[in-house]
């Protein structure tokens, strides 16, 4: 998360020379590459936690735990339809909110 702050900061700015007129066609490359990497990468992100979701639900040992972890997927795949629509930092907020879910998730599993 602390790396996709820099990321979206300096796709934000590359978008902004853009609409000046004020990028090359290199730099304008680079951040169409950029913004597929960060959608790619949220993208598995999401598939990563179906898969928790899946975990949790269907092994009996952390079934008690689900409740907390259910929807961050969800939340997730909220973020890679931000990120899709070129909207990287609200995807990041949402990120965030995902991951102090499965924070919370953590803590209930450790007490």
């Amino acid at each position: 998360m602390y790396l996709l702050g820099g990321v979206t900061s300096g796709i934000a700015q590359v978008d902004e020379a853009v609409r000046r007129n004020e990028a090359s066609p290199a730099v304008i490359q680079q951040n169409q590459q950029s913004k597929a990497t960060l959608k790619s990468s949220i993208a598995g992100f999401r598939e990563t936690l179906d898969k928790l979701e899946i975990e949790f639900r269907t092994t009996p040992e952390l079934q008690p735990y689900y409740i907390k972890l259910a929807g961050v997927a969800a939340g997730a795949a909220t973020a890679e339809q931000q990120a899709a629509a070129n909207q990287f930092d609200a995807s990041g907020r949402t990120l965030l909110n995902v991951i102090n879910r499965l924070t919370d998730v953590l803590v209930v599993m450790r007490q």
